[in-house]
């Protein structure tokens, strides 16, 4: 049971990680487009910037619950079936 938790728990971190890494990519990807087309006048951000941001960081939350998640159900599951 233990070695499914430590498992669980390094999936997760991982998952968070790579969510994280595209986030700031997406961000950095936004600013830079600000500063080429925002002297133009044109607005460049789909939202505001603290939405994106709030955005971003509910979908890193979730890609590193979604591993646990499924381990638990997995967990439930299989101890729910009688023997």
């Amino acid at each position: 049971m233990c070695s499914e938790k430590v498992a669980a728990f390094h999936e997760s971190w991982a998952a968070m990680y790579l969510e994280m890494f595209l986030a700031n990519q997406r961000l950095s990807l936004d600013l830079l487009r600000s500063f080429w087309l925002g002297a133009g006048g044109t607005r460049v951000w789909s939202a505001s910037p603290i939405a994106e941001c709030q955005r971003y960081a509910l979908g890193v939350m979730a890609s590193g619950m979604t591993p646990i998640r499924r381990r638990a159900v997995a967990n439930a599951k299989r101890l729910r079936r009688v023997k």
